[in-house]
């Protein structure tokens, strides 16, 4: 919604990253947890769930991830999970030691005390109860939904559907269009804007408060004050400010040829930054750690401008592009 902290990217939710270095706060409007022991399936973690196994929250991002131990599998398979032995503490007061054991598809064992799922959500188990003549799912599970979050069945006039039960298709553009068309005729819009659906607290919140308003007939289908052209999310991970804009994994360009399809990246101490090109023109960002190009990397890929001049030198620690296209 708008209402932004001024220099932030529209749509990255109050207290984002922006031109300074402050990071993500979005504790007031985090979902109800679900409490230790209310059952096997658990609650979303959330973006602060390091903070809360972290005894000080105060520690360096580097500091925490040297405690929580953060190893990276690539092409790994979880096969199971089985409960670790117990052991006699020294103090002869108890057990200790991991509580469980992750076994992978090549037989590697890794001890643990937490497993956090982040395989995403399905919200077909969770609208199962609601019947598909009168809601329609999209291909997703969820409850299908009009670009203003009604449902489109027999009772669109009166049921809308928001947050992770929708099905955003017509939001997205799936309908129709090719995001990869274009794109160096300006800046994108309709079925070509760089936005797609991912269930995140973040759209969660904003489409409820899109919802609200069009019900209250101060919102229509252009959604003016949301920022529904570009993807734009903003959190943390353990303790490092993260942003990531429009289709910064490539997401809806499988029909654009990959000679089209351009990225540079930089990798430093403590940051990481990578853009992605289509023909020359920027499509989509992810920064971690230093964010301070996040407003102007989010108005490049609004503008439709072509950048196929500046090549790397776009994350040239020595070139001041936020100056460049101030």
């Amino acid at each position: 919604p708008s209402g932004a902290p001024s220099g932030a990217p529209s749509g990255v939710p109050s207290g984002a990253p922006s031109g300074s270095s402050t990071t993500t706060n979005d504790d007031e409007h985090k979902r109800r947890r679900v409490r230790r022991g209310a059952g096997s399936r658990g609650g979303a973690a959330g973006p602060d769930w390091t903070k809360r196994l972290d005894p000080d929250p105060n520690q360096t991002s580097k500091r925490r991830r040297r405690l929580f131990g953060l190893r990276v599998r690539t092409d790994a398979s979880l096969t199971r999970v089985e409960r670790a032995a117990s052991r006699a503490d020294d103090s002869g007061g108890g057990t200790s030691g991991p509580r469980y054991v992750a076994v992978l598809g090549d037989g590697e064992r890794i001890e643990m005390d937490v497993l956090v799922s982040a395989v995403g959500v399905d919200p077909a188990p969770r609208v199962e109860w609601l019947p598909t003549g009168s809601f329609p799912r999209g291909a997703d599970g969820g409850v299908a939904v009009d670009r203003a979050f009604r449902t489109m069945g027999p009772h669109a006039d009166a049921v809308y559907a928001a947050g992770d039960c929708a099905s955003c298709e017509l939001r997205e553009g799936r309908s129709g269009g090719d995001v990869g068309a274009d794109v160096n005729e300006g800046a994108p819009r309709g079925d070509d804007a760089p936005w797609f659906q991912m269930r995140l607290w973040s759209q969660a919140r904003t489409s409820g408060t899109f919802v609200a308003r069009v019900m209250c007939g101060e919102c229509d289908d252009d959604a003016w004050g949301f920022n529904y052209e570009l993807f734009v999310h903003g959190t943390r991970f353990f303790g490092a400010p993260c942003v990531f804009l429009g289709l910064y994994n490539g997401q809806r360009l499988d029909d654009v040829d990959e000679k089209d399809v351009t990225t540079y990246s930089r990798r430093g101490d403590d940051s990481f930054a990578r853009v992605l090109l289509v023909r020359g023109v920027m499509r989509g960002a992810v920064l971690i750690g230093d964010v301070e190009s996040a407003e102007t990397f989010e108005n490049l890929i609004l503008d439709g401008i072509d950048l196929s001049r500046f090549g790397p030198e776009l994350l040239d620690p020595e070139v001041d592009i936020d100056d460049y296209f101030d």
